[in-house]
């Protein structure tokens, strides 16, 4: 009876592995489709948060996925790198890929990028291969023929911050708000933006069904913004839950993501 009971705990701490490391190795593309009276022509934005330097997925796969989905816009919702990535450079030979299938990546920092030695070298590495760094600043892209705004907040943006990065945006414009934390455009927006994307949270990483996330940074025990679409100050909010892990490589029930955000015209038949 013991040793069955020993094989049994041993298969269920086996698949319990194979689970995870499912979770955490294979991407899932989150597919969203908004709509706006601003565009004449869809918009498609693809958005990257939270890789952390994650080793375990397949990039050949993830840089496919991104190609067949050909987006105007790449968004680097920060944490990119994680605090203790010791080798950035790997992590930057992806960010040289990406610039090659869209010079229109947008970056925000995010804690882990403030929180690594390197962190300053990565950021400026960035620069340097052409990804756009938002640090509290804004710029307008034509996409199409149609004009966007793109703004991007810093980690510990304050009110004011949020108030001087929307200043002179032109409301006519599409505009897109990044934020590497939800927690700031939820305290801050005044709808100056048509979508906000944010990450931060990994969905909590670990969810339980119905429940959802059971912890999150900066939101404590199940946190009411933990992943998805929410509808704030009048404006769309998207998380996205990350590619990447952070303190432990465990997921549940939230495999690691990329997002794949169509904005149609409401003109569309």
């Amino acid at each position: 009876m013991k040793i069955k009971l020993i094989y049994l705990l041993g298969l269920f701490l086996i698949l319990i592995f194979i689970y995870n490391y499912i979770q955490i190795s294979q991407i899932f593309v989150n597919e969203l489709t908004f709509r706006n009276k601003k565009l004449s022509k869809a918009l498609r934005i693809t958005q990257i948060s939270d890789y952390h330097s994650n080793t375990h997925i397949d990039l050949q796969k993830l840089l496919d996925s991104i190609t067949h989905f050909n987006p105007h816009i790449i968004a680097l919702t920060g944490d990119i790198i994680d605090s203790t990535t010791e080798d950035i450079y790997p992590t930057l030979d992806l960010m040289e890929k990406l610039v090659n299938i869209n010079p229109n990546i947008f970056f925000v920092i995010g804690n882990h990028e403030l929180g690594n030695k390197n962190g300053d070298k990565f950021i400026s590495n960035l620069k340097e291969i052409g990804v756009t760094v938002l640090d509290n600043s804004s710029q307008t892209i034509e996409v199409e023929g149609q004009k966007i705004s793109i703004c991007g907040l810093s980690f510990y943006a304050t009110s004011n911050d949020y108030q001087v990065t929307m200043s002179g945006i032109d409301r006519d414009n599409f505009t897109l708000l990044l934020s590497h934390s939800p927690n700031r455009p939820i305290s801050y927006s005044k709808g100056i933006e048509d979508l906000t994307i944010a990450g931060h949270t990994h969905g909590g990483q670990v969810r339980l069904p119905l429940i959802g996330a059971i912890i999150s940074p900066g939101q404590r025990l199940f946190p009411k913004y933990d992943k998805g679409v929410f509808n704030v100050n009048n404006t769309i909010l998207y998380i996205d839950s990350g590619l990447g892990n952070s303190v432990f490589p465990i997921r549940f029930f939230n495999r690691v993501q990329i997002s794949n955000i169509t904005i149609q015209t409401t003109n569309d038949n």
